[in-house]
């Protein structure tokens, strides 16, 4: 799993909030604020929630109230990294993992689950990859809710919408074709089975 804190330290440190780092002060300047907010967010969390955790700990530390908005880009990179480790980590354990391959179907459907919710193209981009290791490196596809993908495949970018259709043909689901068809309708670029 990652290092929360190595992640936060690194969107912490880019943004310099206080501009010290631009002014030569010592490289672990932020370090008390990077970990005090690398205790308090998980990679469960929005990037509004995390934005709101920065700004709470920037006021305490140097004492002026910034909106939680002005955070929230580094906030985006912050979540990217956490949930990129996260499914990279998830995608590891269904290629290499020593789980059997049922006991790899309900993180799989966790996923899943997930991507109902999930709006960043790029953290939907490194479910589905999540989700084709999964079909790729083991058996049980059919055994997984694909509701979450064939509900409304167009609203899956280029890049995520390449995995669909080796997910969706190992699961054996009976729409496969009509989907691949949509998404190259919404995506001519990307490369799909005919």
């Amino acid at each position: 799993m990652t290092n929360t804190f190595d992640q936060v330290k690194r969107a912490i440190d880019r943004l310099d909030p206080r501009h010290l780092l631009g002014m030569h002060a010592p490289q672990d300047e932020y370090d008390p604020e990077s970990r005090k907010i690398s205790e308090r967010i998980t990679d469960k969390d929005s990037a509004e929630q995390i934005a709101a955790v920065i700004a709470d700990v920037m006021h305490t530390a140097f004492g002026e109230n910034d909106s939680p908005a002005r955070f929230l880009e580094t906030a985006v990179c912050i979540r990217r990294a956490l949930r990129y480790a996260y499914y990279g980590s998830m995608s590891d354990l269904f290629e290499y993992g020593s789980l059997s391959d049922g006991e790899c179907i309900p993180p799989a459907n966790e996923i899943l689950a997930d991507i109902c919710t999930e709006t960043d193209p790029a953290v939907l981009e490194d479910m589905l990859h999540a989700l084709h290791t999964f079909v790729t490196f083991r058996h049980g596809a059919e055994r997984l809710d694909l509701s979450p993908l064939t509900g409304n495949p167009l609203r899956f970018g280029a890049a995520s919408a390449e995995y669909l259709p080796d997910i969706l043909h190992a699961a054996g689901h009976p729409l496969e074709n009509e989907i691949i068809r949509q998404i190259q309708a919404q995506h001519p670029q990307t490369n799909l089975p005919e």
